[in-house]
């Protein structure tokens, strides 16, 4: 990779088990062999990566940031994680999974700061969204919800294989309603996300800050935690073993 290169960095956004990692799996199963990715997760424990899931390879690198909000609580710690990973994997790629609950302003703000906007180009959000939470209105009427689809360039229709044609059907409409038009939304129903809609570059995003809601700024308040923030765990099965990446 060159130095003066940007590196890509992609945001999965969306609600509590919408299906971010799976959607992160199928991505990384298709990940082109010269590339080099790093993955940011912030669900360990709840609905995040399992370790034991996982073998070790070379070509991925997965680190997980626990015990708070990575948009608000852990943005201190992610900056401090990213650095890191920037300076000493060196990859070609970063994805961020934060949390369910997590809004994704904080990060965009974060991310296109003086810290990483001569270091980082953020790609187009992506956000999941399980068509049968639609039947829930708690859920629709949730701030965090509707806002990472407001926020999203994207939207992946997850777990199409559990819900029912009409459910289906109800959440097309419903992206169909937002504004401005995604730029392409993809249905599990057609298969995995094709790799490409990863890998074709995003033209540059506004530096503009974005509001955050008011229960996060809440959070951001309470001041992050460093006590157990970092954990390394491999990435999904497809290789034979290799050397794990180094803790921070």
């Amino acid at each position: 990779m060159a130095l003066e290169a940007l590196v890509p960095v992609h945001i999965v956004t969306g609600f509590l088990g919408s299906g971010k990692t799976t959607l992160i799996h199928q991505l990384i199963e298709q990940k082109p062999a010269h590339e080099k990715w790093a993955i940011l997760v912030n669900e360990f424990g709840q609905i995040g990566i399992d370790q034991t899931m996982f073998a070790a390879r070379d070509d991925v690198v997965v680190k997980g940031l626990p015990g708070g909000c990575l948009c608000c609580q852990l943005a201190f710690v992610l900056q401090a994680a990213l650095v890191n990973l920037l300076a000493r994997q060196r990859p070609d790629r970063v994805i961020i999974e934060p949390s369910g609950l997590g809004h994704p302003a904080g990060l965009m703000d974060l991310l296109q700061g003086e810290a990483f906007r001569d270091v980082v180009a953020v790609q187009d959000i992506i956000a999941t969204l399980d068509p049968r939470r639609l039947d829930e209105a708690r859920v629709r009427a949730h701030e965090t919800f509707q806002d990472q689809l407001a926020m999203a360039d994207a939207v992946v229709i997850t777990l199409a294989d559990m819900a029912s044609d009409a459910q289906h059907a109800r959440a097309e409409q419903f992206i169909d309603t937002l504004w401005p038009p995604r730029k392409w939304v993809h249905s599990t129903q057609q298969g995995p996300l094709p790799i490409d809609r990863l890998l074709s570059p995003s033209p540059p995003r506004s530096a503009a800050p974005t509001a955050m809601p008011a229960a996060h700024q809440a959070l951001v308040a309470q001041g992050p935690s460093l006590e157990g923030a970092f954990f390394d765990f491999p990435p999904p099965p497809g290789k034979a073993q290799q050397q794990a990446a180094s803790a921070l």
